[in-house]
């Protein structure tokens, strides 16, 4: 199954969630229409994401970790900024099952503001966002020649857009599933970062 077809499953099962809640408690569900997302989503909120993400083959292997921490500037649209980290590593006996790591292993660390505005005022919304920084790599291999560790940085300015769904499941906290699109990123030095695209997450708005 593709990142891009388990996004979309993710994406049906928060809005089938979204409309079973709605029908346990149909007089809920209007109120919850009714007012913004979250109650706290409105200007001068504070906003506190996680989202994550882990990927697997039978090459390589790897995960990634966004937190965020945001201010709404106006109702529904946040400006923040987010620390991206990321790690992949090589797998020995080409195996999906196998822990053995090989001879390659990647790490990004990537401070970036960003941009996200919730679309609709509902209990469940899609939102757009934007992210731009600078991309902290480091790509380590074993040389099959003099057997020595040979590294190589791939720092690189980068940008990337997103779309994705968000959804109320409490007065200050919501459940979000993402999916990242390269705008500007290095194909040649930084082809994992390209590869994390698909996340899910946790957010906590404050007032």
């Amino acid at each position: 199954m593709t990142k891009a077809s388990i996004f979309f499953l993710a994406c049906l099962l928060i809005a089938g969630y979204s409309f079973a809640q709605q029908g346990v408690d149909s007089n809920h569900a209007d109120r919850s229409i009714e007012r913004p997302t979250y109650q706290d989503l409105q200007k001068g909120a504070l906003t506190f994401t996680l989202n994550g993400s882990a990927n697997n083959s039978e090459q390589k292997a790897g995960w990634s970790l966004t937190p965020q921490a945001g201010y709404l500037v106006a109702d529904r649209w946040v400006v923040g900024v987010q620390l991206s980290m990321a790690n992949r590593f090589s797998k020995r006996g080409n195996s999906w099952a196998s822990l053995k790591r090989g001879g390659l292993k990647e790490f990004a660390f990537t401070p970036e503001v960003y941009t996200r505005y919730y679309v609709l005022p509902f209990r469940l919304t899609p939102f757009v966002q934007l992210s731009s920084g600078y991309n902290f790599g480091k790509l380590t291999g074993a040389s099959t020649i003099a057997g020595e560790e040979i590294t190589m940085n791939t720092n690189h300015y980068v940008m990337f857009w997103a779309v994705g769904l968000s959804l109320r499941i409490g007065k200050n906290m919501g459940l979000q599933t993402q999916y990242n699109l390269p705008l500007v990123v290095d194909s040649n030095t930084n082809d994992m970062i390209r590869g994390n695209r698909f996340r899910l997450g946790l957010s906590f708005y404050l007032r």
